[in-house]
């Protein structure tokens, strides 16, 4: 049985690389297809991971700590667990490639999701979907302290 990989995500693909079981649990790492500006997370803390958005197409808008910048193609932004992190699309779309360290959270998205198999579509999505984050939080060592960057 093959395994999914792509996952709609609060209206954007996400497309798992690699796991923690094909790493050794030092890896996870998604390729993300973001859509809609103003796309994001809310502010939230990693407890377990550190991560790192290598920005391929699009513009970014990120706060890390008390930073807020804005990356674009080629920039990477490394977002250690333990500090809070955001970010918001400020181009209609972006291309981005997510590394996890240790692994884990890529099982997020697999939790959250849904496979890309079950809908050729994105499922319909107005807004972020906080609720679903909240529900998930707990289970995957994050934990959402306040707003969006730039909301």
């Amino acid at each position: 049985m093959t395994r999914e990989n792509r996952f709609w995500w609060q209206g954007s693909l996400m497309e798992v690389k690699a796991r923690g079981e094909d790493t050794g649990g030092a890896l996870g790492v998604l390729e993300g297809h973001f859509s809609g500006e103003g796309y994001g997370p809310p502010l939230h803390v990693h407890s377990n991971e550190n991560e790192v958005i290598y920005v391929m197409a699009g513009r970014i808008r990120f706060r890390v700590g008390d930073d807020e910048f804005v990356a674009g193609p080629g920039d990477w932004v490394w977002q250690p667990q333990g500090v809070p992190q955001s970010f918001r699309l400020e181009s209609d779309t972006a291309h981005v490639l997510v590394i996890f360290t240790p692994a884990g959270m890529e099982h997020m998205f697999e939790e959250g999701g849904v496979p890309v198999d079950d809908s050729t579509e994105p499922p319909p999505q107005d807004e972020y979907d906080l609720d679903l984050v909240l529900a998930l939080q707990r289970q995957f060592g994050f934990e959402v302290v306040g707003q969006q960057v730039g909301a």
